[in-house]
């Protein structure tokens, strides 16, 4: 949370050093003519963005690569609401759950896609992904990337240790104490922040953050999709057979070095960007498989954790046209999304992008598989909210402490229910 509230600072900071220009100036008020196509990504989407800006030389682009920090983009789009100037016609965000502070009434900004992008096209993204930033029925946003859970793991422990990959997640609890127990500091999951909660309250269904509309959020930690998650990492808290350090700490480097992560579910780009850059995991080891089923389910059901979002200034006017085409262009062209290094949100690029991941070295064995069953299997519910920090920062004040502690985990979904609720009604949700 004080690293978000940083981050805003050092935005808010930035903003007022290049207000008079840097990345501010290229759209004007809604109804202008053409002028300049102002668009706004990461530097990970320049190239693509420049590329798109070269087949079109009878257009004005101008490319603007912005921070990654949480806030960067809401605080530049809320100084050009006040000086009615200088917003992106397109922008890209690193953390789609921003589309519900860009599309709400008080900022204005996101233009609702439905009758921009055909149905024909949006119906080619993956099953639910544009769910994130759909409110009320209306669309505000193309994902570039989605980042659907499944269960990784070290394919030579399991085979030197004789265990069997779980397919439920019974099985998953009884591999994890049997393997805490026999081979002492062995964990098989982590629960911190986004990656505790995406993952396994994500794909349990557990209302956190279910946004029946820009103004409305559905938060019941009480219902049994959420409990079960309690009483399932309860006894594994217990054995710190899940730990609470988070993945991109360097304490959970040493885990992967000293052979200790035997399973760990997570999201897709864990397999490219952690287990070998991050964890030292040897080529030919980490291999994946669906995520485990819950009790009476047979769908393995995936959470989230990360990907990207497009969305379309409101006040684009007559460049509006001319920023769809960028946007649909960057999200839905299967030779650019086929060498981008994260998972395709459009299905068709996923596949193709996938036939050079099916043949990596790297993985024990082909993760397509178990990624694509993934993408399409994204459990509803999980929207896009104002106060994504606070649902970070609150899961690990409450839930994360008390599985630290040894306490109960039931109670502790009681403590942060009543912060879930307050954040969202600082973010200006009522909450049913």
């Amino acid at each position: 949370m004080k690293r978000w509230r940083a981050a805003s600072l050092a935005a808010v900071a930035a903003l007022a050093l290049s207000a008079c220009g840097g990345t501010g100036g290229g759209s004007g008020k809604s109804g202008d003519d053409k002028g300049e196509l102002l668009v706004w990504v990461d530097n990970t989407r320049t190239p693509a963005a420049q590329e798109y800006k070269k087949a079109h030389p009878d257009l004005k682009i101008r490319v603007v690569t912005v921070p990654p920090e949480a806030g960067y983009v809401p605080t530049k789009v809320s100084l050009a609401n006040r000086t009615k100037s200088g917003w992106p016609d397109v922008v890209f965000l690193t953390n789609p759950a921003e589309a519900a502070t860009l599309a709400s009434d008080k900022f204005g900004y996101a233009a609702p896609l439905d009758g921009l992008v055909p149905k024909s096209v949006r119906d080619g993204f993956a099953p639910g992904s544009l769910d994130t930033c759909t409110f009320s029925g209306k669309t505000y946003c193309l994902r570039n990337d989605i980042a659907p859970t499944v269960l990784w793991y070290d394919a030579s422990l399991m085979k030197k240790y004789g265990y069997e990959v779980p397919k439920t997640w019974a099985e998953y609890e009884q591999v994890g104490l049997k393997a805490a127990k026999k081979h002492p500091g062995t964990i098989v999951g982590a629960i911190n922040g986004k990656y505790g909660a995406g993952t396994y309250f994500g794909s349990s269904g557990c209302p956190t953050r279910d946004t029946l509309s820009l103004t409305k959020v559905h938060i019941d930690l009480t219902q049994r999709t959420c409990t079960r998650v309690a009483d399932l990492l309860q006894p594994m808290a217990k054995a710190k057979a899940v730990t609470t350090v988070v993945p991109t700490d360097p304490a959970f480097a040493k885990l992967g070095k000293e052979d200790k992560i035997l399973m760990l579910p997570g999201p897709a780009w864990f397999g490219d960007f952690m287990f070998g850059p991050a964890f030292k995991i040897p080529k030919g080891r980490i291999a994946a498989a669906p995520m485990p089923t819950w009790p009476g389910e047979t769908t393995s059901f995936a959470g989230q954790v990360g990907g990207g979002a497009f969305l379309v200034s409101a006040h684009a006017g007559d460049r509006t046209k001319e920023a769809v085409d960028l946007v649909r262009w960057m999200t839905t062209d299967v030779a650019l999304q086929a060498k981008q290094p994260t998972y395709p949100a459009f299905t068709a690029a996923a596949q193709k992008w996938g036939e050079a991941k099916a043949k990596d070295p790297y993985y024990a064995s082909d993760p397509m598989p178990a990624l694509t069953a993934a993408a399409g299997a994204l459990r509803p519910g999980f929207g896009a909210v104002r106060f994504e920090a606070d649902w970070q920062a609150s899961f690990n004040d409450t839930f994360g402490k008390t599985a630290d502690s040894g306490g109960n985990l039931r109670k502790a979904l009681e403590s942060w229910q009543d912060k879930l609720d307050a954040a969202a009604k600082t973010g200006e949700y009522t909450v049913g």
